[in-house]
């Protein structure tokens, strides 16, 4: 019987974490390792080949975490050592309060 160490999950403290590619071409190195072909990860990821080429030459910076995820696990590489959180962009948040619209009463019209 074969035990498989436990990968670590990113916090998942908001509804939509993306990753970014450390390194693209280790990325490559890892693949090609695994002896798997752009198309046969694509497919094992469901996602396309293009995909996978621009994630390898860099073409895609950021991608979602299910994808890193899944990326890591079909090269059997923890997911730290190719992708990093990104940071979340803050927007500024509108309050209704301060914001919200006021009208004048209208006058009625004879």
């Amino acid at each position: 019987m074969v035990l498989q160490s436990v990968r670590r999950r990113p916090p998942h403290n908001r509804k939509e974490a993306w990753m970014k590619v450390k390194d693209p071409a280790a990325l490559r190195r890892w693949r090609l390792q695994e002896r798997l072909s752009q198309t046969e990860l694509a497919f094992l990821v469901r996602r396309s080949q293009t995909t996978i080429y621009l994630l390898e030459t860099g073409g895609m910076k950021t991608l979602s975490e299910d994808l890193a995820l899944a990326i890591a696990a079909r090269l059997r590489v923890p997911w730290e050592e190719l992708f990093e959180l990104q940071e979340p962009k803050h927007m500024p948040g509108v309050a209704n309060e301060s914001h919200s619209i006021r009208r004048s009463p209208r006058k009625a019209s004879a």
